[in-house]
């Protein structure tokens, strides 16, 4: 079996996440905007879709390469699918929130402090939840957006990390040959 290019996975499994991330925000933001409980529930369902793609990418990294792959060759693999899915994530996030749906947040606020004011939470914790509100719209910001790319490059890469380790196999020095 001929391996391709070594990062030529890696790009191909970045841009499928991406698109699918790209689609799950857009579900997201559309139709669990509103209950900010099931919002929430939905993004820890996407986080482990998306965390789920990295690992195919590095069976599919692993199957490429005859089966045998080193923790460098799989991690890279991922590393590639980490930093492209994180850019259209960011750039999705940009475009849709700065142009799309500029009120969003204040639409998920208005929704939070309804929800604060049903469970019967004083008006001291439900203002010290809005405040976390205060600083959403700053974080469309190019240098905060720069940072949270950082931020989940590295967080992802934790997991690339421990996937590299769970697939890595290397040939059996002493195997015997087949005549």
């Amino acid at each position: 079996m001929q391996a391709s290019s070594q990062f030529s996975t890696g790009i191909k499994f970045g841009f499928i996440t991406g698109l699918i991330y790209a689609i799950l925000l857009f579900v997201r933001y559309n139709f669990f905007g509103s209950s900010p409980v099931s919002f929430g529930i939905f993004a820890i369902c996407c986080y482990l879709i998306i965390l789920a793609m990295y690992l195919f990418a590095g069976i599919a990294r692993r199957k490429e390469l005859g089966g045998f792959a080193s923790f460098k060759e799989i991690f890279q693999t991922i590393f590639v699918a980490i930093v492209i899915t994180e850019i259209v994530y960011v750039l999705f996030n940009f475009v849709y929130l700065k142009f799309i749906d500029p009120s969003f947040f204040d639409n998920l606020k208005v929704a939070t402090r309804t929800l604060l004011e049903k469970a019967g939470t004083s008006e001291e914790q439900i203002d010290k939840q809005m405040q976390g509100f205060k600083d959403a719209n700053d974080q469309l910001t190019p240098v905060k957006l720069l940072e949270g790319l950082g931020m989940w490059i590295v967080i992802d890469s934790i997991f690339g990390l421990i996937y590299a380790a769970i697939l890595k196999k290397n040939k059996d020095l002493f195997e015997p040959t087949q005549p």
